[in-house]
């Protein structure tokens, strides 16, 4: 693996855990789907999974709000979720990013920001009950109950990927050259002159 590539992957485990560890307390908005799916967008279905299971296992297990590691299933199904999102980004990775910024393009964004986040709603919300041996009915109580929580994170995660992704997108595909000797020259702040 490229030291790019490398740099890539942690910088999107570290935006993930970061943002979300930012928006903990907002219930229901987050930016770690957004990032994930970017994150496929930007190394490829198998890269992009891998990286979005990774940033989101590590937020789960240090979520200051509680940790996923006191509930396995659940942090499973987070994990399974995330790897979705970071494998359907990666499909767009042949697409031009310019593309992406066009309205149909951005609606068809929001479309699958939508499609995601309910596959992720729905395994998270179902994943604790089946464990804990729950009927129809009790499962379905519970996808009520959480119902107020799961349309906040969909309408949040529409505008994101209507509004953010695109140009996300685009600034993580942005070419980049090489350092050379003259890049430690500036940083250093020293001048040939």
């Amino acid at each position: 693996m490229k030291t790019t590539t490398m740099t890539l992957v942690a910088m999107f485990v570290a935006l993930m855990v970061g943002l979300g560890w930012t928006l903990a307390l907002v219930p229901n908005v987050e930016f770690i789907t957004a990032l994930a799916f970017t994150a496929g967008a930007t190394l490829g279905p198998g890269l992009g999974a891998i990286t979005a299971m990774t940033g989101m296992f590590f937020f789960s297990a240090t979520n200051p709000v509680g940790s996923g590691l006191a509930f396995p299933i659940l942090l499973a199904a987070q994990v399974i979720s995330m790897g979705l999102v970071g494998l359907a980004g990666g499909w767009l990775r042949s697409k031009d990013p310019a593309e992406l910024t066009a309205g149909l393009a951005r609606f068809s964004l929001a479309l699958t920001g939508l499609i995601l986040t309910a596959i992720y709603d729905g395994l998270t919300s179902i994943s604790f009950p089946l464990f804990a041996g729950a009927g129809g009915g009790e499962i379905l109580t519970v996808l009520i109950s959480g119902l107020a929580f799961t349309v906040i994170h969909q309408i949040s995660n529409v505008l994101i990927f209507f509004l953010v992704v695109p140009r996300l997108i685009q600034v993580a595909r942005r070419p980049r050259r090489p350092p050379s000797i003259e890049d430690s020259v500036e940083l250093s702040g020293k001048s040939e002159t």
